[in-house]
């Protein structure tokens, strides 16, 4: 007589893989026998896909995020540069995942669960002056970790937060980790175009000696010992010069000048792919949420759905300086161990950091517990050695060309006023979205720094520090974008 198992057609059994609570029930009903296994082997994805969709917690998200640092992971191992993304082909829908990639999704959520506990418990600040956020010379602390848990977050008065849950939070908090994990694999092409550029012209290990890591002299000593002394050094204005070729490295000159109507007509080709599919998403997300007849569209909204397309961005605005900090990178000529990586269970993950834009792995403890006072180790990913793209993470150091040398130039030439230096240079990609697509630009005194006492009531101390967005749907520090004036600087 035949087993009951063997008569239940293929079909069938998918749909019951498909009604399983957990991957744990796929591979204990994959592994009941032959016929169950070819089952599984017949339509993983379909049955990865459903599942997945109903247990992780922005699954698609965190799928789009792998698939895009693997194909900078690809570009990068073969030394070019990595190639324009079709966001929507990144999608489950467009493409259902394997098993390989699910791995890789469970490593990434993995990564973000660390960023939580971190977020809620981290007792840690940086070496020297507290470098928690994209500002990197706020003194004056940080917003305390204990103060963003639940409940007692909600115990402040902050508006909006009547229907806030620790699950409400996390269905921001989640998607808005893994859209920026994306952005880091998507924006690559465009921050690294000057490093692919002048790897493409030959010839230009000095001035990868002068824009790159120190680093880049340590391990390959023998090629710089080939460069004449006198162009060793710091980077010279002919470097500046070459860099500013790339729209994105001229975020300090004003909309209205000639620079400025070019770098704002390239930046619909570096920044419009990403930034119109988010910007999208929020209106979509907007459209379908249940209406309230008592809510009021704020003023700077000139349609109702733009308020979810801010949404978007603001979340992605507030991940990213929450995600910033939680990293030490060691790299090849200051290395170094952990405490926890002496311990065993650990994780590793592939990532592309916004603002880094290298392919880096990062080393994930076991115990969460670990991370009270102690960052994220990464390191450029171990995949590049030997590889045509080996020296790519040593050859140009975006952030500090972007937010150390250009952003301390700008400064120290416009900005006379300490207490609002204006915003981190890599948000240019907010300032396109909002203005291009949204007619809006930051609100007057959003990057306000003031000295102490006064420093806890800034913007960017408080509401962004403790997170607001996450559970206040309605922050939005925003306003009605006017021709030929800095928004952040002007009140309307």
């Amino acid at each position: 007589m035949e087993a009951p198992m063997l008569s239940i057609p293929v079909e069938l059994l998918t749909h019951i893989f498909e009604a399983c609570d957990d991957f744990s029930q796929v591979v204990a009903l994959a592994s009941v026998c032959k016929h169950t296994h070819e089952a599984w082997e017949t339509n993983p994805g379909t049955i990865i896909w459903r599942v997945a969709g109903t247990q992780i917690r922005s699954f698609d998200d965190a799928l789009m995020a792998v698939r895009a640092t693997a194909i900078v992971s690809k570009a990068y191992q073969a030394g070019t540069l990595p190639p324009v993304v079709e966001i929507n082909s990144l999608n489950g829908n467009s493409r259902l995942p394997d098993l390989a990639e699910l791995k890789e999704v469970l490593n990434m959520q993995y990564l973000v669960r660390c960023i939580e506990w971190m977020y809620f418990n981290s007792e840690k600040s940086h070496i020297g002056e507290f470098e928690d956020n994209l500002f990197l010379h706020m003194k004056y602390g940080h917003y305390p970790a204990a103060q963003r848990r639940f409940p007692e977050c909600l115990s402040e008065d902050i508006p909006g937060t009547k229907n806030a849950t620790i699950d409400s939070f996390r269905d921001c908090f989640y998607r808005a980790m893994y859209r920026l994990l994306l952005a880091g694999a998507v924006l690559a092409r465009v921050y690294l175009a000057p490093l692919f550029h002048a790897r493409g012209e030959g010839g230009k290990e000095a001035f990868f000696g002068r824009v790159g890591l120190e680093d880049y002299h340590s391990k390959y000593w023998e090629l710089c010992e080939q460069i004449p002394n006198s162009e060793i050094g710091p980077p010279r204005p002919e470097d500046i010069t070459y860099i500013r070729q790339f729209p994105v490295y001229n975020y300090d000159v004003t909309d209205w000048s000639e620079i400025g109507v070019w770098r704002n007509r390239e930046y619909e080709t570096c920044f419009g792919p990403f930034a119109s599919w988010i910007v999208d998403d929020g209106r979509k997300r907007q459209q379908n949420q249940p209406q309230n007849p008592d809510h009021v569209d704020p003023d700077w909204a000139e349609n109702p759905t733009d308020v979810g397309a801010v949404r978007e961005l603001m979340l992605l605005l507030v991940a990213y300086d929450h995600f910033h900090s939680k990293f030490s990178n060691v790299t090849w000529a200051k290395c170094g161990v952990f405490p926890y990586q002496k311990k065993q269970g650990n994780r590793t993950v592939s990532i592309v950091r916004f603002g880094i834009f290298q392919l880096e792995q990062v080393t994930m403890p076991a115990a969460f517990e670990d991370l009270t006072k102690e960052y994220l180790y990464t390191d450029y990913h171990p995949v590049l050695e030997g590889s045509p793209g080996e020296a790519i993470p040593y050859q140009f150091d975006a952030y500090y060309i972007t937010t150390g040398l250009l952003d301390y130039k700008r400064r120290g030439r416009f900005n006379r006023n300490r207490e609002n230096p204006g915003p981190p240079a890599m948000l240019e990609l907010w300032h396109f979205a909002l203005r291009h697509y949204l007619n809006l630009g930051f609100k007057s005194g959003m990057f306000w720094m003031p000295r102490r006492p006064s420093y806890f009531q800034s913007t960017w101390w408080k509401e962004v520090g403790r997170g607001e967005i996450f559970i206040n749907p309605d922050w939005a520090p925003v306003q009605r974008h006017i021709a030929g004036v800095i928004s952040w600087d002007h009140e309307t």
